[in-house]
């Protein structure tokens, strides 16, 4: 009578081939699939960041659009228009306020952010002020637009030349006359932005 050899455990070398073979096509096609997922979760962060960039670019331009002249109230000491080189400030109202009534004092700023050495925060300030008070604040409020920006830059002048894009570098006059145009120009990422707003200057 013949006695038989149990068969040995384990696998064989041909078995291992295959599995090994299997395991590096798995593991290509999750790489592919990440890195896919990666691109994508990418570019549909960018195009969310242009949209709001947009959104936030026509709101600046539509506040700016509807500044108070200061030459509709008998101000005395009260600022409603301050251009500076690095902002501006000015005051709407409630067509285009925080409250449907009501006065209110915008601020799109270059703040230094001590984080990024020598970058700036475009800042958006808000305070509700009443006429009743010398405008004083009410409530307040602040947002960073953009942080960290490599460049910030505030221009005012008159109205641009017929047939040109270009802004005339004029600014305020003597008199007190307010700019008619006001262009804000950032530089964010290494990506160039700008805003430009025509002051019609409501009463």
């Amino acid at each position: 009578m013949t006695l038989r050899r149990p068969s040995e455990a384990g696998f064989s070398l041909l078995e291992m081939l295959v599995g090994l073979t299997l395991l590096a096509l798995i593991s290509v096609a999750v790489t592919q699939s990440v890195r896919t997922g990666l691109r994508l979760w990418q570019a549909a962060e960018a195009n969310d960041s242009e949209a709001e960039w947009q959104q936030t670019e026509w709101l600046i331009e539509r506040w700016l659009s509807r500044a108070l002249s200061p030459k509709g109230y008998d101000l005395d000491a009260r600022v409603i228009f301050e251009a500076r080189p690095d902002g501006v400030s000015f005051v709407v109202d409630g067509q285009v306020g925080r409250k449907p009534a009501g006065y209110s004092r915008l601020g799109l700023l270059a703040k230094p952010n001590p984080v990024c050495p020598g970058r700036s925060d475009f800042v958006l300030t808000w305070e509700d002020v009443t006429l009743a008070s010398n405008f004083a604040p009410v409530a307040s409020d602040e947002r960073i637009l953009f942080e960290c920006a490599d460049n910030i830059a505030f221009d005012y002048g008159a109205l641009p030349l017929q047939d040109s894009s270009e802004f005339q570098p004029e600014s305020l006059a003597s008199d007190g006359e307010l700019p008619r145009i006001v262009q804000i120009r950032l530089v964010a990422g290494g990506k160039p932005r700008v805003v430009s707003a025509r002051l019609q200057y409501a009463r």
